[in-house]
């Protein structure tokens, strides 16, 4: 397999080599400190309920080495998530981002992928899709 490495300080780089490709997955455990710190992040507050917010899978990514994402930034234009099961504090789940396509629209980039959040049958919990903007160089 082949080994890619970066440089620091490289802004340039090729993100058509990523398509398709997928991280390795990491297991993430949901815990009432988890989802405290989803609502403090998103200046909600919080009830002390048991619910786990719809969107908190978006805080994952700081788990995962996404290696497109190394020292890029980028615009979020969309997030679209789909359950098959609800999350629930105390759930384990093994995820991994995929990068599904990138293209070219005007001077931008567009990087469609998806988080997938896998419980300990492998079933799919839950899926979100992510479109992403980069200014194209």
């Amino acid at each position: 397999m082949e080994s890619r490495h970066y440089l620091k300080g490289v802004s340039s780089m090729n993100f058509k080599q990523w398509e398709e490709a997928t991280t390795l997955p990491v297991p993430i455990k949901v815990t009432e400190e988890l989802v405290h710190a989803y609502y403090e992040a998103a200046s909600i507050p919080n009830n002390a309920s048991q619910h786990v917010p719809p969107a908190l899978p978006m805080i994952f990514y700081q788990y995962i080495n996404v290696p497109w994402f190394q020292e890029q930034s980028f615009i979020h234009k969309d997030q679209v998530f789909h359950y098959e099961h609800p999350i629930s504090i105390g759930d384990t789940l093994q995820c991994t981002v995929s990068l599904i396509s990138v293209e070219k629209r005007r001077q931008f980039l567009v990087l469609h992928q998806e988080l997938i959040g896998r419980n300990e049958h492998k079933n799919i919990i839950f899926l979100a899709k992510s479109t992403l903007l980069k200014e194209a160089e």
